[in-house]
């Protein structure tokens, strides 16, 4: 019996790709945090101060506040502080940590090493988070799709018929049974499916009416399944496989289609990654440092997702 890992090897590449883009991301975050906690080091005694200057001229990305406020046995200290976010009118009282040793030193709420300190440690959380998720997702897709299915025995041959539906970016590969009640089953692509006539009896490994996951074997393949057995059909553009396969078709059954073939086929479903990158920077405030972050991710994890959905690049 022969079984097709390429969608495992697939998963894992996607998967791989994934945990170097969070590992990158977390590696510099990392070391923003590091840098600006050692710029808040010593800042251990609090006031209250009074804004007595607001420098937010449109020439300048930078929002700076002059802040006084009193300092125990010493006259009125006096500091200039960046901003992250608008700087509030002159004469507002503000919280402020300084540092006793040098009172120059000094933050309020909304300074820039503040900010970016909390944002880099968000950043860095939600990295780990998303490798545990994705890791714990990984594990019970695997059982469920590819050792479940496996260890079902052999039922009777079902007709079906092979077809591509599109839906958004994405595009799938799925077997329609021949039956009073029909099923749909999505499966992870194999050359093998682009010669598949329509209809053709397919051995089924468990029973399509009571089992939420089954695999199929075509020709001594084993194709696993990309999700559940549906008992409606899938929306979306459908191309149905000829009855018969022409040459072309027949030759292209016989290729490998290699892991970049696949890569490339599922660059559409990245064209939303910089778009929420964008959106994410103008909600944060993060700017380009935000929006590059955001789309790496976003685009790591695009190709992941399309690889556990079964995308087809045929």
């Amino acid at each position: 019996m022969r079984s097709s890992l390429r969608p495992v090897r697939y998963v894992l590449a996607t998967s791989a790709a994934v945990f170097v883009a969070c590992a990158v991301v977390f590696s510099l975050q990392l070391l923003d945090f590091q840098s600006t906690r050692a710029r808040l080091a010593g800042l251990t005694a609090s006031a209250t101060g009074v804004v007595a200057r607001v420098d937010d001229s449109d020439d300048s990305d930078d929002n700076t506040v002059t802040v006084r406020f009193p300092v125990p046995d010493q006259p009125e200290a006096t500091a200039a502080i960046e901003l992250d976010t608008t700087p509030p009118p002159l004469g507002t009282r503000v919280p402020v940590r300084y540092d006793p040793a040098a009172p120059t030193r000094a933050i309020t709420g909304g300074a820039t090493s503040l900010v970016t300190a909390d944002r880099a440690a968000t950043y860095a959380t939600v990295t780990v988070v998303a490798v545990l998720a994705m890791l714990a997702v990984n594990g019970f897709l695997f059982f469920t799709r590819f050792v479940q299915p496996s260890r079902r025995r052999s039922g009777p041959s079902v007709a079906m018929r092979r077809v591509k539906v599109q839906r958004g970016l994405l595009t799938r590969s799925w077997l329609e049974t021949e039956t009073a009640t029909p099923r749909w089953i999505p499966v992870y692509f194999s050359p093998t499916l682009i010669s598949l006539p329509s209809p053709t009896p397919v051995e089924v490994l468990g029973d399509v009416r009571t089992n939420r996951h089954v695999a199929v074997r075509i020709n001594g393949e084993v194709l696993y399944p990309a999700g559940a057995v549906r008992t409606s059909e899938p929306r979306g553009r459908r191309t149905d496989n000829p009855s018969l396969p022409d040459d072309d078709r027949s030759l292209a059954a016989v290729r490998p289609v290699s892991l970049g073939r696949q890569f490339r086929a599922d660059l559409p479903v990245l064209a939303v990654a910089p778009v929420v990158g964008a959106f994410w920077a103008f909600v944060d405030g993060s700017g380009f440092t935000g929006w590059l972050t955001v789309t790496v991710l976003i685009a790591a994890f695009g190709f992941w997702w399309a690889a556990l959905r079964g995308s087809d690049p045929s």
